[in-house]
């Protein structure tokens, strides 16, 4: 703070923004003290009124891209799976049920993870139990399916332009990386 007029300090910009969001007032605050970001509940205000960068743009399915595009995508998903260290296991396709879909990912269940090689099993199975590990409730549906055993799958692993929807068996081909185990060529069974 630097001295102003009649002896009062004054704040910087940035000071006058800190000291807004601790008491809640400017853009999207309603009460609650700094450990609540302005807002009973503890939940988060995004500033600039609440739109995230992309958000009135509406999707566009990967298959429907410019090739352009699609090709810029494929190599930020190549140069990720390098940085995770990525290491294709075998050339043996197995099959499986997708038990959870998000947009980008997914989860699915081995039909007979006994078959997988040990090394993916071993890192399937770690990774399953750190998953496990983050739900406070064990015994929610969420963490049950971490308890029998799943493979990690992005979007991008998946068969191009193919609808993926829960319970739905797929057969894959399995890597390891520094994350765990996942599945990838995934197609519909």
């Amino acid at each position: 703070m630097k001295g102003g007029a009649g002896g009062r300090p004054q704040m910087s910009m940035q000071q006058m923004q800190q000291f807004m969001a601790m008491m809640g007032g400017g853009r999207g605050g309603g009460g609650g003290g700094r450990n609540q970001g302005g807002r009973k509940g503890g939940k988060k205000v995004i500033q600039g009124g609440g739109k995230r960068k992309g958000q009135n743009k509406e999707r566009v399915p990967f298959s429907e891209l410019p090739e352009e595009r699609k090709q810029e995508i494929r190599e930020r998903q190549e140069a990720r799976a390098q940085e995770e260290g990525r290491t294709e296991v075998g050339s043996e396709e197995y099959t499986g049920t997708l038990v959870s879909r998000v947009s980008r990912h997914g989860w699915v269940r081995p039909q007979n993870p006994g078959q997988l090689p040990k090394e993916v099993q071993n890192k399937m199975r770690k990774m399953c139990n750190e998953m496990k590990n983050k739900f406070e409730d064990k015994s929610s549906e969420r963490a049950q399916t971490f308890g029998k055993g799943v493979l990690y799958v992005r979007r991008s692993d998946c068969e191009e332009g193919q609808q993926f929807d829960k319970d739905m068996q797929v057969r894959f081909r399995v890597y390891t990386d520094s994350q765990g185990a996942g599945a990838y060529d995934v197609t519909v069974a």
